[in-house]
């Protein structure tokens, strides 16, 4: 008896430490799984859209995929995607069969299964990934793929002015960048996934049309485009 009360003793203590540094994440809130591709400029090279079998089209696919598997939506766009989960509880369910909601055991998880596929249907090199798991208020959606929006636009319009010999293409404006980009005829090849590629269950929509579901957002009032250049 007194070595079980030991070991639970210690068992304890060790779940503990380790539940510490484990945050877990509501159920009643969408959950915000993000991913970004590890040293991707360095290894992929270009991340704008040229072919059916460059780095972006996986992206897309994989964006596309897990949209549909997990029902919810999807953003991706240069090295990143970020997939917004309303339906915590099936999410959960669907990752380990159990109500687990801590962060570390949903990240570590479903990084392996995003890994897989990405690398399945990617012709380049392996290809690794940050992955980070948070919960958001359901009335911060809207602004949420907003803000992830106009990180992309910065980064596709970098990409796509560092390669015409603009230098320091990164610390210009986003607002600046645009205009920029509107000299070069090229510019309307990236016209398509500028905003980044918005999924809805699998089905490919503009952000346009999303917005236009008649989801209110009030945040949305309090942002217009500098402002977001400047966060």
């Amino acid at each position: 008896m007194q070595g079980n009360s030991v070991e639970r003793k210690w068992f304890s203590f060790f779940g503990n430490m380790r539940n510490k540094y484990n945050m877990r994440v509501s159920a009643t809130k969408p959950i915000i799984l993000f991913l970004d591709a590890k040293n991707s400029s360095k290894n992929n090279g270009n991340l704008l859209k040229e072919s059916e079998n460059d780095f972006f089209s996986a992206l897309e696919l994989a964006s596309k995929y897990f949209s549909e598997v997990y029902n919810c939506m999807s953003l991706c766009g240069t090295d990143e995607i970020s997939f917004i989960i309303e339906s915590s509880t099936v999410f959960i369910d669907s990752i380990n069969n159990k109500r687990n909601f801590r962060t570390h055991d949903i990240v570590s998880i479903f990084s392996q299964y995003f890994f897989e596929y990405f690398n399945s249907i990617y012709e380049g090199e392996t290809v690794y990934w940050h992955c980070k798991c948070f919960n958001i208020a359901r009335e911060k959606i809207n602004s949420y793929i907003r803000f992830k929006s106009n990180g992309i636009q910065k980064g596709v319009t970098s990409i796509f002015l560092k390669k015409k010999g603009v230098k320091n293409a990164y610390g210009i404006k986003l607002k600046d960048k645009l205009e920029m980009c509107k000299q070069y005829p090229e510019y309307s090849a990236i016209q398509e996934y500028k905003d980044g590629i918005f999924y809805y269950r699998g089905k490919k929509t503009s952000l346009d049309e999303y917005y236009n579901r008649g989801i209110n957002d009030k945040a949305l009032d309090f942002f217009d485009l500098e402002e977001f250049d400047n966060l």
